[in-house]
C-alpha cells in the first residue's frame, strides 16, 4: 500500500492516546436516518465539497477558512485555504485543473450544501459551462453532505491533536490541516483497499520521509550566508509537506 514504512510494535488493545482524547472528544451522536449511498464508478465522477471555518486564529497569510474537495470514488481529499468564503469558485477552478490534468478524467458532479459560496451566479454559470451537474443538499440537512462533513471533522480533529501534541502555536493550523489531509490520502480506509493517493495517481505513496508534525529540527546555513564564527545551523520545526494549495 505504501513504501518506506518502518515496522511498529503492536499497540496494547487497552492503550489510550491522551492527545487524541484532548483533540477528538465529542458528545454521542443523536440517532438519525441513514445517509443515501452515492455510487461512483471512477475518479472524479463525483466530488464532495464543504467549507470549514471561520477559525478564530488567522494564519500568517491572513486565512481563516479552508475548503475541501473529496473524490467520492477514491476518498482523496484536497484542501485549499482562503481569507473569505467567496474564494471557493477560484479554488474549485484550481482543483479542477490540477486533478483533471493528473488523471486525464473530467469532473462530472459536484455535491455541496446550499451555502452562498456554492450557489452564486458565477458559480452556477461556470458549472453549466463545464458540463458539471451540481447536487445541492436540502436546507438544514447537513447529513446529505455527510462525506464532506465527516472528512472536515476528521481533518480538524487530526490537526488539533498535532498542534496540541507538540505545543505548536494555533496560527499554524493551516499547516496542521494540510498535513492531516496529506496523511489521509496515504492510508487505506474502510471504503478503499488501496490508498486514495494510489487510486488517483496510479502509484504507491512514498512514506520514508514521514515526520512528526511540529518536531524540532535543525537547518543548515550555507557558507555564503554566515561568517567564520557564526552558527552553522538554525533551529526549526517541521510544519508539513510541499503540496500546500494557496498562499496561507
Amino acid at each position: 500500500m505504501a513504501d518506506g514504512v518502518p515496522r511498529i510494535a503492536d499497540t496494547p488493545s487497552d492503550h489510550v492516546c491522551a492527545d487524541c482524547c484532548m483533540g477528538k472528544m465529542r458528545e454521542d451522536n443523536f440517532s438519525r436516518s441513514p445517509e443515501k449511498t452515492v455510487k461512483s464508478v471512477g475518479v472524479l465522477d463525483l466530488i464532495h465539497s464543504d467549507v470549514m471555518g471561520p477559525m478564530q486564529t488567522k494564519t500568517p497569510g491572513g486565512c481563516t477558512y479552508a475548503v475541501t474537495f473529496i473524490d467520492d470514488f477514491s476518498r482523496h481529499v484536497t484542501v485549499y485555504f482562503m481569507k473569505k468564503k467567496a474564494e471557493v469558485l477560484e479554488k474549485f477552478k484550481m482543483f479542477k485543473a490540477d486533478m483533471e490534468n493528473a488523471t486525464g478524467r473530467k469532473i462530472k458532479r459536484l455535491r455541496s450544501d446550499n451555502g452562498g459560496e456554492y450557489t452564486g451566479r458565477l458559480f452556477k454559470e461556470y458549472l453549466s459551462k463545464q458540463g458539471i451537474r451540481h447536487e445541492k443538499t436540502v436546507p438544514y440537512t447537513p447529513q446529505q453532505n455527510g462525506l464532506a462533513e465527516r472528512m472536515n471533522r476528521s481533518i480538524v480533529e487530526m490537526a488539533r491533536c498535532m498542534l496540541y501534541h507538540e505545543g505548536v502555536d494555533k496560527k499554524w493550523w493551516a499547516e496542521a490541516v494540510n498535513t492531516s489531509a496529506w496523511i489521509i490520502n496515504r492510508i487505506p480506509n474502510t471504503v478503499t483497499v488501496k490508498t486514495p493517493y494510489e487510486i488517483v495517481y496510479q502509484k504507491k505513496p512514498q512514506l520514508k520521509n514521514l515526520k512528526v508534525f511540529g518536531a524540532l529540527g535543525y537547518g543548515h546555513i550555507p557558507d555564503e550566508k554566515r561568517r567564520k564564527l557564526d552558527a552553522k545551523a538554525f533551529k526549526c520545526r517541521f510544519l508539513g509537506y510541499e503540496d500546500v494549495h494557496g498562499d496561507h
